[in-house]
């Protein structure tokens, strides 16, 4: 444990060498930042043992929580990685199949037929010449009205899910959360399909392209979503794990693409939860082995892998041999990027969530980039916490989860009101 303890500490030395960051304390009054490259790390419940215990205030930022259900460990034969190394590429792909049938039994069973009523799929056009000609996505829509005032939705989420890049869609993995985004934000929520690595095979001429498809939906936000979609021009986005990762990415090169390297103003604040930030790897994803659950770090690390080598394939896809990056390159790893001139964000990630370095390390560089940055630790939680699995429904998964809503509205609000 001392070991861990070290090697972590020195791997966070490495990445706050540049400059002090300030370590901001919770204010009673106010959650807005001041100044820029501010990191705001911080617990928002008092943890209590007893399930019993009302959510008594003892602050306004901070109130009584149990801590959430352990997920059960799996047998080491239905991991993600032992499947992959003991059965191949096939089994799976199987496996991942049936997490699909298991999401649209979960999407009958959480998505009313009124609420089915606000979801409606669409063909956004692609931005990139080597992906595909259209990008699939989901939009939904609130039921509440608009403001009478202006007759418009306060804006657009651009929402990423997770999924491993393996598994997942953009709706029924996510309906029910993304239906709850709208209503609680009035806003319209843009969910993009992009393609995944478990599904494509480079021999058959399909393309894997996730982060292209992704900056597809950025730009038909910015150029005609507001527009269409009968919103204001304000845009928040939001990503879960390898939603978060794609997200930056893409976010990294429409940021890349634009004038002065600066992101449209219009972008109001990205929500990253439990992202994965280094597909090599960070101390605490290595260290677990296959000890968490629901998701441990080899299943993370297979994933990673899978990525990696499908994106390895594209890059030889006109057969002039492979085109070898490095796992932390920045197209691959946004830990490593450049990081500047990025909104304000929010990072969310459980305490028994092997991913944590990813997201404390990945706080620090966001913040000595000049960029606001809180990053919310959750007593206990784990991979999924306030998403999916046992404890998406806790009640700090429930907490989790309208902490990062609420955050998404003040921006919006502050925005709208300006």
């Amino acid at each position: 444990g001392l070991l861990l303890v070290m090697k972590q500490l020195s791997s966070s030395l490495l990445f706050l060498s540049s400059r002090s960051i300030g370590i901001m304390k919770m204010s009673s009054t106010s959650n807005s930042f001041q100044g820029k490259g501010r990191i705001w790390t911080h617990r928002p419940f008092e943890i209590t043992p007893s399930s019993t215990i009302t959510t008594t205030t003892t602050n306004p930022t901070i109130s009584h929580c149990p801590l959430p259900r352990k997920t059960p460990t799996p047998a080491l034969e239905n991991r993600i990685h032992s499947v992959h190394q003991s059965a191949g590429f096939e089994a799976l792909a199987q496996l991942c199949q049936s997490k699909q049938e298991f999401y649209k039994t979960q999407f009958s069973s959480r998505v009313t037929a009124e609420d089915a009523n606000r979801i409606r799929k669409c063909k956004l056009p692609s931005s990139s010449s080597s992906s595909r000609e259209e990008v699939d996505a989901t939009i939904y829509l609130p039921k509440s009205k608009p403001d009478d005032d202006t007759k418009l939705l306060h804006g657009i989420c651009l929402h990423v899910h997770g999924g491993g890049w393996i598994w997942g869609d953009s709706q029924y993995q996510v309906a029910h959360r993304c239906l709850e985004m709208t209503e609680m934000m009035n806003v319209a929520v843009v969910s993009v399909e992009y393609s995944l690595a478990s599904t494509l095979s480079s021999d058959n001429g399909q393309i894997f392209d996730p982060v292209n498809e992704v900056e597809s939906a950025i730009d038909w936000i910015e150029t005609t979503g507001a527009d269409e979609l009968n919103t204001k021009s304000v845009f928040v986005a939001s990503g879960e794990s390898s939603g978060a990762h794609l997200l930056l990415l893409s976010m990294l090169k429409r940021r890349d693409r634009a004038d002065g390297m600066v992101l449209p103003s219009t972008w109001k604040c990205l929500n990253l939860v439990y992202g994965f930030y280094d597909l090599s790897g960070s101390p605490s994803v290595r260290a677990d082995g296959n000890d968490s659950s629901p998701m441990c770090g080899n299943e993370l690390l297979c994933m990673a892998d899978l990525y990696y080598e499908k994106i390895l394939q594209e890059n030889n896809r006109d057969g002039h041999g492979a085109k070898k990056i490095d796992r932390q390159h920045p197209s691959i790893s946004p830990m490593y990027a450049n990081l500047s001139n990025l909104p304000p964000a929010l990072i969310s990630v459980g305490t028994a969530d092997p991913l944590i370095d990813e997201s404390l390390f990945f706080a620090s560089r966001y913040s000595l980039c000049g960029n606001d940055i809180e990053t919310v630790l959750y007593e206990g939680g784990e991979h999924g916490i306030g998403h999916f699995g046992l404890q998406e429904d806790d009640e700090m998964g429930r907490r989790a989860r309208e902490y990062t809503l609420q955050f998404m509205k003040r921006y919006l609000k502050d925005r709208v009101d300006s």
